[in-house]
């Protein structure tokens, strides 16, 4: 009995896309994904808690690209960290609330510098409040929690950021999830 479940067992150990397969069907049944934990775990708070230090040593990190879902974006620091990226060759591309074509467009605003400085930004008008707040970097960590990509969110509110370092799998899932975002939004156009 034992003889007969050890070729199975070796067919699915040298499948190495059954971890890829299963968190692909959940994501598409709309179901939560549970996943070993892999890599490394960094966490900072605000208000005054390094969020903001945090996610610009984050975005710092990156050698080929850089996703960001953001509701709000009005942080220069992390703004210029991803100009400065994309000025290191990074691919940054970016998704906003839809907030970001109303009061807050300006040619000041930060998703107006992203666009000048050649960074795709597009705008999810597909959902009510696109309310994520992730970044994606090399297709291998990823950063969520509730802070928003604001000064406020860094030192006025109670917010929170995980950083999950060499976590592919989990980091896959959130692509899945940003490429949605990206395809159902609109490119984002400043008013200036």
């Amino acid at each position: 009995m034992l003889a007969a479940a050890a070729p199975a067992i070796a067919r699915r150990k040298a499948t190495p896309s059954a971890v890829e397969s299963a968190v692909e069907s959940l994501i598409e049944a709309h179901e939560s994904v549970t996943l070993p934990a892999q890599g490394t775990v960094e966490v900072a708070f605000s208000p005054n808690g390094g969020c903001t230090a945090a996610t610009i040593r984050f975005i710092g990190e990156a050698k080929a690209s850089i996703r960001m879902a953001a509701y709000g974006l009005t942080s220069n620091p992390i703004g210029k960290a991803l100009v400065d990226a994309k000025k290191r060759g990074v691919d940054v591309r970016v998704v906003v609330d839809r907030e970001h074509n109303g009061k807050r467009d300006s040619a000041n605003s930060v998703a107006s510098f992203l666009v000048a400085n050649g960074i795709p930004v597009r705008v999810d008008r597909a959902v009510k409040i696109q309310h994520n707040k992730f970044l994606i970097v090399d297709d291998q960590s990823v950063q969520n929690g509730s802070f928003n990509f604001t000064s406020a969110a860094q030192t006025a509110n109670a917010e929170n950021i995980i950083i999950h370092r060499a976590f592919p799998e989990l980091t896959r899932a959130f692509a899945q999830r940003w490429g949605r975002l990206w395809a159902e939004s609109e490119d984002y156009r400043p008013t200036y």
